[in-house]
């Protein structure tokens, strides 16, 4: 039960965060962590968008298909995104400077690995 309520939160976090992106983009690269000077590079923002919105609708059909072994390993293949994410948002040495909300930022991309791993385990163990 537990491994479905998380399944879920992340899911719609993913949805909200993607979604966000989408309509939003210079928003969401701010709380990204990354600092957007070219309005060009709203386009990148978008994809990122497009990416968090389908990757949390993919959870959500699988949860909605109560497979969860499939849901579980789904999980753990979106890890590596994850902390590419924070790695890439860790190393900005640009960002660091310009953006206030930098450790903010590195903190959500580090909970939201953990989430996604903690919630695969959970997911294994059958909770």
């Amino acid at each position: 039960m537990v491994g479905w309520v998380l399944s879920a939160l992340v899911a719609l976090s993913l949805v909200a965060i993607g979604s966000v992106a989408i309509v939003a983009p210079r928003a969401s690269a701010a709380q990204y962590g990354i600092v957007v000077d070219d309005p060009r590079a709203d386009a990148f923002v978008r994809a990122m968008g497009v990416r968090d919105l389908s990757i949390g609708l993919i959870f959500a059909l699988l949860l909605g298909a109560h497979a969860r072994e499939v849901l579980a390993w789904s999980m753990v293949a979106v890890i590596p995104i994850a902390v590419t994410d924070w790695v890439l948002v860790a190393l900005d040495r640009d960002a660091t400077r310009r953006a206030c909300g930098l450790d903010r930022a590195r903190l959500l991309h580090a909970v939201g690995s953990i989430a996604l791993a903690a919630t695969a385990v959970i997911l294994h163990a059958g909770a």
